[in-house]
C-alpha cells in the first residue's frame, strides 16, 4: 500500500468530563454488549430472512419486511465487527502492544458503515408505517396501491439514497501507510482529505439531523392513526361478541338501523373495519415503529448536543465523552435491529406457522 499525503496522525488529547480509565471501562462494556446482542440478533435475522422467503413474497409488506431483515442483518454484522475491533483499540490503550493496522481507524470505518446501513433501515421502517397507515385510514384508495412492485421500487430507492448520501464520507477517507514514531513501525492509519470536514458537515445535517427528525415525526403521526384504528377495531369486535344487556340491545338495534341505511345488505362489517389479519399486521408495524422511536431518541439527543456544543465531537475537548455516549446509544440501535423476530412470531400467524414447520424439520 502506497503512502498518501495529508495523513491524520493526531494524538487524541483525553481531556473533558471523562477520564481515560473511565473511557476504557465504558468501551470494554460496550464491546461485550455489542458482540453479544449482535450475534444473537444476526442469528434471529437469518431466521427472519429464511422464513419470509418460505412464506412467499406475494405482497409489498412481506417484501419490505424481508428487506428490513436484510438491512438489520447487515447492520448487526458490522456492529459485531465493530465490537471486536474496539477490543483491539482498548488493548492498545491499556498496553504497549500495537497491531499491524490501527484499530481506531477501523472503528471509524465500521461506525461510518453502520450509519449508512442504519439510514436505509430508518427509511424502510418509515415506509412500512406510511404504507400501513394509508391502507388502514383510506383502504378503498390505497389498499391495492402498495404492491410488491412498488415496494421493490421504494426499497431500491432507499438503498440508493443511503449509499449516495454517505458515499462522500468514504471518498474523502482511506487507510494509508504512515510511520508511527510511538511504535517505530509503519502501519495503515486513517487518512482524510482536506475537504472531509466540510463534506462531513453536509452529510451529517442530512443523515443525522433531517432524516432522523423527519422520520420520527412521520412515524409518530402514523402510530397515532394506526393506534386509533386498532382501538376502533377492538371496540367493534367487542360490541359484536359480548352478550348485551337490555340497554346494549337497544343501542345495538339503533346501530343496526343506521347500518342498514348505509349498507342495505344488512349488518355486514363495513370495508373500513379491519380483518383479523389486518389487525395483526397493524400491530406488527406499530410495535416495530414504537421500538424504532424509542431506540432513536438517544441518537437524536446526541445530534442536538453536537449542534449546541461544538467541543462535543471527535478530536475536540469532549472527544471521549462523545465516543462513549455514541457507544451507549448504539446499544439501542442494535436492540432495534435484533428484536423483530419476537414481534413477527407474536403477531404474524403465517410467519409463526412457517417457522414452526422449519423447526420441526430441523429437530
Amino acid at each position: 500500500m502506497t503512502t498518501l499525503g495529508n495523513l491524520t496522525n493526531k494524538n487524541v488529547v483525553f481531556i473533558g468530563l471523562i477520564t481515560e480509565k473511565q473511557y476504557i471501562i465504558i468501551l470494554q462494556s460496550c464491546s461485550i454488549v455489542w458482540t453479544t446482542l449482535s450475534l444473537g440478533g444476526a442469528i434471529s435475522n437469518v431466521i427472519n430472512i429464511r422464513t419470509f422467503i418460505a412464506m412467499g413474497l406475494s405482497d409489498g409488506i412481506t417484501v419490505t419486511f424481508l428487506t428490513l431483515a436484510i438491512f438489520d442483518l447487515a447492520y448487526l454484522i458490522v456492529s459485531f465487527s465493530l465490537g471486536v475491533v474496539v477490543v483491539f483499540h482498548v488493548l492498545e490503550l491499556e498496553y504497549s502492544f500495537r497491531f499491524s493496522i490501527e484499530p481506531l481507524s477501523l472503528c471509524i470505518y465500521l461506525f461510518s458503515m453502520s450509519v449508512l446501513i442504519n439510514t436505509g433501515t430508518t427509511l424502510i421502517i418509515t415506509f412500512l408505517a406510511i404504507a400501513r397507515c394509508m391502507c388502514v385510514a383510506k383502504p378503498l384508495q390505497f389498499k391495492n396501491i402498495f404492491s410488491r412492485k412498488l415496494a421493490l421500487i421504494f426499497n431500491i430507492w432507499f438503498i440508493l439514497f443511503a449509499t449516495v448520501s454517505y458515499t462522500p464520507i468514504f471518498t474523502n477517507m482511506s487507510l494509508a501507510v504512515k510511520f508511527d514514531p510511538r511504535i517505530n513501525i509503519s502501519r495503515p492509519v486513517l487518512w482524510t482529505s482536506p475537504n472531509r470536514d466540510s463534506v462531513k458537515i453536509i452529510v451529517w445535517i442530512i443523515v443525522d439531523i433531517i432524516v432522523p427528525f423527519a422520520t420520527q415525526i412521520i412515524i409518530l403521526i402514523c402510530i397515532i392513526v394506526l393506534t386509533s384504528c386498532l382501538r376502533a377495531a377492538v371496540r367493534f369486535r367487542q360490541a359484536s361478541t359480548l352478550t348485551f344487556t337490555l340497554t346494549d340491545k337497544i343501542m345495538n338495534r339503533r346501530l343496526g338501523e343506521l347500518c342498514k341505511h348505509s349498507h342495505p345488505t344488512g349488518l355486514n362489517v363495513p370495508s373500513e373495519n379491519l380483518t383479523s389479519k389486518e389487525v395483526r399486521v397493524v400491530q406488527q408495524v406499530v410495535l416495530i415503529s414504537v421500538v424504532y422511536i424509542i431506540c432513536n431518541i438517544p441518537k437524536m439527543i446526541i445530534s442536538v448536543a453536537a449542534v449546541t456544543e461544538r467541543e462535543f465531537t471527535i478530536g475536540k475537548a469532549q472527544n471521549m465523552l462523545y465516543i462513549c455516549v455514541n457507544g451507549l446509544s448504539k446499544h439501542f440501535e442494535i436492540f432495534n435491529s435484533a428484536i423483530n423476530l419476537a414481534i413477527y412470531y407474536k403477531y404474524n400467524t403465517k410467519f409463526r406457522a412457517k417457522l414452526s414447520i422449519w423447526c420441526e424439520k430441523c429437530w
